[in-house]
């Protein structure tokens, strides 16, 4: 009876990932691996993998799409009491793309769809183990894509299409008769309604039915060698059958605070920084300072350039932050600051007590490196500031004050090209 139970349980991880019965074979040891399995998941039980898909070319997480709300309602079942979700044994992502397009473009994109679920797991819950999550890129479905024409009758020209399937080995050549078939009546349908089902990413849950006493604490309260103790609880068998799916992680990198320059104020020979913080959980809130101060005289004081001025921003960050790095993406943020300034050119020149400037900005931030950003930005604003203007006499030693005044200005008050150095720790596991 134990027996019998045991292959019933790998029979379930075959039906869920015909990946596992793919590298068996290919390996040649598909005997070898169902003992290797029966011996390993003796106390585990194989939960349905739930599906998370995906808009056509795309690999963000978004509830709104299909039925993935339904999914993400289930992982919070599943992992949002953090004393059940230690129970966990292994969490296994197998994603694929739809046979379209480029085959290698498309293996990179269910890798990328298997990477962002991942992701979005360690955010959300972050007291799962990174190491137990592992993932697997299918490239194109075109299993999926046989199976869904043999259960959809509805499908023209269906006995035509299961014949291009089953006969034809070369994939894009495959494509291109499907395209052809009935002047693209067929492939008509099966885009609108086969294909978008094929954009998926399948999460299996493996959990262990009796668990350790050491399991019922937070793993990331424990010192490094109860950690180690825990992780060891993985059979060795089948960590060695496990890791033929892993794709080696990276520690994660988590800005505490980036260090900026606005090159447009350097190419000025305006020294200038810019620190900038980011806060709250949701990896949306920033708050930036900026500090403006080149004090030059230039040519026995011919020129003039003496500006001291700072300002504040608070910034929120658009897009699917769960998938984003910290300090990347598109952003909207108001902004107030002010100084004061000397300016002079040959014998005019403009002196001003204080100024002040309001506004709101946008802006977009990209990473260049591994620790590097490039950001580009804009802010349109009312700036307001009470001058005095005046001349320079006496070979530029003496001013001779003209007039005073004020000056109002509603429009762009700021323009950054900056440079952002990402300063922290590198944090494995999660993705803030």
């Amino acid at each position: 009876m134990r027996r019998l139970l045991h292959l019933f349980v790998y029979s379930v991880c075959l039906l869920q990932f015909p990946a596992f019965a793919s590298i068996a074979d290919s390996a040649g040891m598909r005997v070898e691996v169902s003992q290797t399995l029966i011996k390993s998941f003796h106390d585990s039980i194989c939960h349905n993998s739930l599906l998370v898909h995906f808009r056509f070319n795309c690999s963000l997480v978004e509830s709104d799409y299909m039925d993935n709300l339904h999914a993400l309602e289930c992982f919070s079942a599943l992992f949002s009491d953090s004393i059940s979700a230690l129970s966990v044994d292994t969490i296994i992502i197998t994603s694929c793309a739809s046979p379209e397009g480029n085959v290698q473009h498309n293996f990179r994109l269910a890798r990328q769809r298997a990477v962002s679920v991942k992701e979005y797991l360690l955010w959300k819950y972050s007291y799962l183990s990174q190491a137990r999550i592992l993932i697997y890129s299918r490239g194109e479905d075109w299993t999926g894509l046989h199976q869904s024409v043999e259960l959809d009758n509805d499908i023209p020209n269906r006995t035509e299409v299961l014949q291009i399937l089953n006969e034809v080995p070369d994939t894009e050549r495959c494509k291109v008769l499907l395209q052809h078939l009935n002047r693209g009546e067929a492939y008509r349908y099966i885009d609108a309604h086969l294909l978008p089902q094929l954009r998926n990413a399948a999460v299996c849950t493996v959990k262990r039915k009796d668990v350790k006493h050491k399991m019922m604490l937070s793993v990331g309260s424990l010192p490094y060698k109860t950690q180690h103790t825990i992780s060891s609880l993985i059979p060795h068998e089948e960590k060695e059958f496990l890791d033929k799916f892993r794709i080696p992680d990276k520690k994660s990198f988590s800005p505490s605070f980036a260090l900026k320059t606005n090159l447009l104020f350097d190419l000025a020979l305006a020294p200038n920084i810019e620190l900038e913080l980011p806060f709250g959980k949701s990896n949306r809130w920033s708050l930036n300072v900026e500090w403006i101060f080149p004090w030059w005289l230039i040519d026995n004081d011919k020129f003039c350039f003496q500006l001291l001025s700072g300002s504040l921003e608070g910034r929120y960050w658009l897009g699917n932050r769960t998938i984003r790095q910290t300090l990347t993406g598109h952003f909207l943020g108001f902004y107030a600051g002010g100084g004061k300034y000397d300016l002079q050119w040959k014998e005019k020149g403009y002196q001003g007590e204080f100024y002040i400037a309001s506004g709101i900005s946008y802006g977009y931030a990209v990473p260049v490196a591994s620790r590097l950003n490039l950001e580009f930005s804009i802010g349109i604003g009312l700036l307001r500031t009470d001058y005095k203007h005046y001349r320079a006499i006496d070979n530029y030693r003496t001013l001779l004050w003209q007039n005073s005044g004020n000056y109002t200005w509603f429009g762009p008050t700021k323009g950054k090209i900056s440079l952002v150095w990402l300063l922290g720790r590198k944090q494995k596991g999660r993705m803030k």
